[in-house]
């Protein structure tokens, strides 16, 4: 699979910041991409090097939307994708990871 279309994002939940202090950064994922795949985009486009990686596919959630007048309530689905837990090598880190750090340390 081609690097540019492994990696779909960056998923930025409190969860995703805590794991970034201990050097493992949430990415979002095509969800036919392999470990490997996902190893091999993370360094080719940000230049680090990759110890594991661990990828989970995350169910996406239902919604209860306002009703219709003729309907009723509308249940809307988002869809599912697959997340992938990258842990890199000491010292480095991905560029989203010290946007985080600015804005965290600029809220105290």
């Amino acid at each position: 699979m081609r690097s540019e279309l492994v990696i779909l994002g960056s998923i930025l939940s409190e969860k995703a910041v805590t794991l970034s202090a201990q050097n493992v950064f949430a990415l979002k994922v095509a969800k036919k991409a392999t470990k490997t795949d996902v190893a091999k985009a993370v360094k080719s486009v940000f230049g680090v090097e990759v110890v594991a990686v661990n990828t989970s596919i995350v169910r996406g959630r239902t919604a209860r939307k306002a009703r219709s007048k003729n309907a009723g309530p509308v249940t809307v689905k988002a869809p599912n994708f697959k997340k992938a837990l990258v842990r890199l090598k000491e010292g480095q880190t991905l560029p989203v990871a010290s946007l985080v750090a600015s804005e965290t340390e600029q809220g105290k």
